[in-house]
């Protein structure tokens, strides 16, 4: 084979533009339309019928996406019988064979060579082009999104998407190359003869490389590891081989011991992001590279992502969310319905702003613990939570795009420590995310996932249902740390689509951009002095009303911020106490629940759907809260433990009636 060798009489040979599993790939130009065409070889060896069909499965495959934009378009398939390597000079194929023609030769025939006539795209593959800018691979990856969306619901997943398998158009435009590792989702066998490994290590889902059956999430998971190597040059487990032949062999001791930790590495799902190389996509990508392919998002809902990144200016400010009208209940909408708590931790010191008893601030929206502090010393993020306006870090328009805009605002919902947001996702699926101050500092050791300004992101441990993230600080001392931790229910995916971690990330880089503006604004207006917001929980139960509880530890109580909350516990039967405050609207005797009145407040006891926790809600006053909505602050209890559930409740009765008490006289001695 040489250049300007002619090829069933209409291509010319013009130069070798790569190397497949049949041989090199040759550009040539077709004379009768007069384009430039692609003409990549796979032979086979008097292989068997089925052999043939899995073959011509990557063609049959290609033909049904020839309309898409963004998938390599099949033109034709030409066979040469015999031995022949490749077209000579004038030679003609003695045989025909579209994409849709038939099955090949039969058991036992000669050996051929099928040449595959396609779209030639001048980019070329990506694997060895300069790295390319977040928001450029943003762009790119969604256009490589939206094709993976049509092969899967095609019933097909590609199991090989890296950057030797994408090329660039003219236009910039990116297609999809190469099926070979093609797999019918559903079926028992690969498209195409390709050894025992249909995927490239250093890009493939942790079930691709353990021999587990494809599925579309695995594309997600390449696609990632693509993404990431466009923008830093290398994917996320470290420098890719110069071999792309998928599955290939090293040679050696050394080589093979490489090839062993590739396959390790890939069957673990180990991946290491760095958060500042790949800035925006970070949030993305974590949620691509989810190790459980179930907690991965689907191709449509990685277009869509991918497409705000692509388009993120971050000087443009973002647009304002439409609020949904009415009030919820906060009872699930459904059986399956979702939950995202997201909790922001505050450091040790809580130093109260100077003012009408530390309950104002000489400037409207500003703490006096900013305006006094001197230049060069840290800054308190938060002040006094009694006066911080907690409701200033949940910014709806930051999960505008997770519901469809019904974004809302909830500030009449638990302690006073928390913030919530409800995305509205459908009429049967809400998203509760919740910003929340707490007492701590970050774990030891640990270090950010990536940073927003000064603020670092960490990632912990959570159920398989929830997304945990801690927000910090980079002040020099302790007082200064301020976390932020994202806990999401229900679920592992949001509309079947966003999973949760991706909605984490968000609510939690909108916190961290308003943490690094300084001090949070004051509430305006500040809580009333009637409010349970100047009191304190933990002086509600004392020893004696404790001891109804067996087994409890009532010297060493865990207090919350602003003694807004204490919790206690055992070392009998595994029990549990906490009280706190809580808001919500009035709550009703349902489900198993009995209404009681207690030192003259109503107080209401439920046990919990698994029998394993009873609450009591001490109602201490209502308030004409959001949209003139009735709401109510209360006193919370809550005993836990591996008791049955009557003794649970009768014991939490008992400590409420002690709240009650003490809650009437307080306000009685405060009058």
């Amino acid at each position: 084979m040489r250049s300007g060798d002619q090829f069933a009489d209409r291509y010319v040979l013009k130069e070798v533009i790569g190397t497949g599993r049949g041989g090199d790939v040759w550009l040539a130009h077709d004379t009768v339309v007069g384009q430039d065409v692609a003409l990549k070889p796979e032979r086979t060896d008097g292989e068997s019928e089925t052999a043939v069909r899995r073959l011509l499965g990557e063609p049959r495959a290609m033909a049904k996406f020839r309309d898409h934009p963004h998938v390599v378009t099949l033109f034709d398939v030409v066979t040469v019988p015999g031995d022949a390597a490749g077209p000579k000079d004038g030679a003609g194929p003695k045989d025909g064979e579209g994409p849709n023609g038939g099955e090949g030769p039969k058991s036992g025939a000669e050996s051929r060579t099928y040449w595959f006539v396609m779209e030639y795209v001048p980019g070329g593959g990506l694997d060895r082009k300069p790295t390319v800018s977040p928001e450029r691979g943003a762009r790119i990856g969604a256009q490589l999104a939206d094709a993976l969306a049509a092969l899967h619901e095609a019933g097909i997943v590609h199991c090989d998407v890296k950057p030797a398998n994408i090329g660039l158009t003219r236009h910039g435009a990116a297609k999809l190359l190469d099926f070979g590792a093609a797999y019918r989702v559903g079926g028992t066998e690969t498209i195409t003869v390709n050894g025992p490994y249909s995927f490239t290590p250093d890009y493939a889902a942790p079930e691709l490389a353990r021999g587990n059956v494809p599925r579309p999430a695995s594309d997600v998971f390449c696609l990632a590891t693509t993404l990431h190597a466009l923008v830093t040059g290398a994917p996320p487990r470290g420098d890719a081989p110069d071999d792309e032949a998928a599955g290939s062999a090293g040679t050696g001791d050394d080589g093979e011991e490489a090839e062993r930790l590739r396959y390790w590495k890939a069957e673990q799902g180990v991946v290491e992001l760095d958060a500042a190389a790949v800035g925006p996509l970070y949030p993305v990508l974590t949620a691509m590279l989810h190790r459980d392919p179930r907690q991965r998002p689907d191709a449509v809902e990685v277009r869509r992502l991918l497409e705000q990144v692509a388009g993120s200016d971050p000087s443009t400010p973002g647009n304002t969310a439409t609020t949904v009208t009415g009030r919820r209940r906060r009872r699930p909408l459904i059986a399956a319905a979702l939950g995202i708590t997201a909790v922001l931790a505050l450091g040790l010191a809580l130093i109260p702003d100077n003012g009408d008893a530390g309950k104002a601030t000489p400037t409207p929206g500003r703490s006096t613990l900013d305006e006094n502090a001197s230049d060069g010393e840290p800054r308190a993020l938060i002040g006094d939570p009694h006066t911080a306006d907690v409701c200033d870090l949940a910014d709806p328009a930051a999960l505008d795009q997770f519901g469809a805009g019904k974004v809302e605002v909830d500030v009449d919902y638990g302690n006073f420590d928390r913030c919530d947001l409800l995305v509205g996702v459908d009429d049967k699926t809400r998203i509760d995310v919740s910003i929340r101050l707490r007492r701590g500092s970050p774990p030891e050791g640990s270090n950010p996932s990536r940073t927003v300004g000064r603020i670092g992101i960490r990632e912990e441990e959570a159920e398989s249902d929830e997304c945990n993230l801690l927000l910090t600080s980079d002040g020099d001392t302790e007082d200064t740390l301020v976390g932020v931790r994202v806990n999401m229910g229900k679920g592992t995916v949001v509309g079947g689509n966003a999973t949760l971690c991706t909605v984490a990330h968000k609510a939690a880089t909108s916190a961290a951009e308003v943490l690094n503006r300084g001090p949070l604004p004051r509430r305006s207006p500040a809580y009333p002095r009637t409010s349970l917001a100047w009191a304190n929980a933990c002086e509600l139960l004392d020893a004696k009303a404790l001891s109804v509880v067996p087994g409890l530890k009532v010297d060493v109580p865990v207090v919350g911020v602003a003694d807004w909350s204490c919790e206690w516990s055992g070392d009998v039967d595994e029990l549990d106490v906490e009280v706190g405050f809580f808001r919500d609207q009035p709550k009703s005797a349902e489900d198993g629940a009995t209404a009681v009145k207690l030192s003259g407040y109503r107080t209401v006891v439920e046990p919990n759907d698994d029998g394993d926790t009873c609450s009591a809600f001490v109602e201490y006053r209502r308030y004409s809260g959001q949209d003139a909505e009735t709401a109510a602050e209360m006193v919370r209890l809550d005993v836990h433990g591996q008791q049955p559930t009557d003794k649970l409740c009768a014991m939490t009765e008992d400590l409420a009636a002690s709240a009650a008490a003490e809650l009437r006289d307080g306000m009685t001695r405060e009058r």
